[in-house]
């Protein structure tokens, strides 16, 4: 099969040192990245890492030593990733091959390299929310996690028991009035609650609970600042997404169980205001609440989205 190395648009640095000549060449049919990528480099007269253990006379070793090292290049085939044979990439997509085949090319995207030992976590981690220089985790036994960064390191904090099936999102807002930060996740279990992390304490305890929204696996949510109301009021919204294309949307509870907070509840089907309080039972908190009584909150809307 004949190709046509073109350098992805995506480079605009150095690309003198990584432009070839667009004439086309052969290449065997069922060449794959890895073949490819050899033959790209030995275009650009880069060395091959794998070529250092031979045993080539002492004018070879000393063009090895003036030659770059060798990197891996990825392709796209008809904008498409090439994953496959080319031949069989090709006719995947039903390109000809009685013409040349244009391939772009770009250095691939190296793994991160292993630095120390992570730490093992008792089950699979399912989502992840990165704020303020903390990292919210949810995993499939139903855990938050937090990991405080300390230089170049995370470091564990609080674990807290929040639903009894797999977390399947995950939202942080920063409240700046109240310096409490409110963590959103939802649940294959149907379950919707917030948590409320207290910076200064460095205690994590459940704040509410969302319910009536809901009839099915819960897959997305998202905390924004402003309430119903709008503007810089320091009240919550959230919205949430179910499997079954559902939408809700909520306010979101101050920091303070007071029935001054109850406007910030979301009213029932009756369009009353609902602020039920109950006792948090969540003993296999790690961190203890710091109030006794959580809110159940109804949404503001709920409609089928999809």
């Amino acid at each position: 099969i004949r190709v046509s190395f073109l350098l992805s648009p995506s480079i605009r640095h150095n690309r003198h040192q990584l432009e070839l000549p667009s004439e086309p060449m052969a290449v065997p049919s069922n060449i794959r990245k890895r073949g490819l990528s050899a033959i790209v480099n030995h275009l650009l007269d880069r060395g091959d890492k794998d070529d250092d253990n031979d045993d080539d006379s002492a004018s070879d070793d000393d063009d090895d030593n003036e030659r770059l090292p060798s990197i891996p290049f990825d392709f796209l085939l008809n904008d498409k990733l090439l994953r496959l044979p080319l031949d069989s990439a090709a006719r995947n997509l039903g390109l000809s091959t009685e013409h040349a085949l244009e391939l772009h090319y770009f250095p691939a995207r190296l793994p991160p390299k292993k630095e120390g030992q992570s730490e093992q976590l008792p089950d699979w981690i399912m989502v992840m929310e990165y704020n303020n220089g903390r990292l919210w985790s949810g995993g499939a036994d139903g855990v938050i996690r937090t990991f405080e960064q300390e230089g170049e390191e995370l470091k564990s904090g609080c674990v807290i028991s929040a639903h009894t099936g797999p977390i399947k999102c995950v939202s942080s807002l920063t409240d700046a009035k109240s310096d409490l930060t409110y963590v959103a996740t939802g649940s294959m279990d149907q379950t919707l609650v917030t948590h409320a992390y207290n910076s200064k304490k460095g205690e994590l305890s459940l704040h509410a609970v969302y319910s009536g929204g809901h009839g099915n696996s819960i897959s997305s949510v998202a905390l924004a600042a402003g309430g119903s109301g709008g503007g810089d009021d320091g009240k919550q919204i959230m919205a949430s997404g179910d499997w079954d294309g559902g939408l809700a949307i909520w306010n979101v509870p101050g920091s303070s169980s007071s029935s001054s907070n109850n406007d910030n509840v979301g009213g029932d089907a009756n369009g009353k205001k609902s602020s039920k309080k109950r006792k948090d039972n969540n003993s296999n908190s790690t961190s203890s609440s710091t109030e006794g009584t959580i809110q159940e909150v109804q949404p503001i809307q709920s409609v089928r989205a999809h």
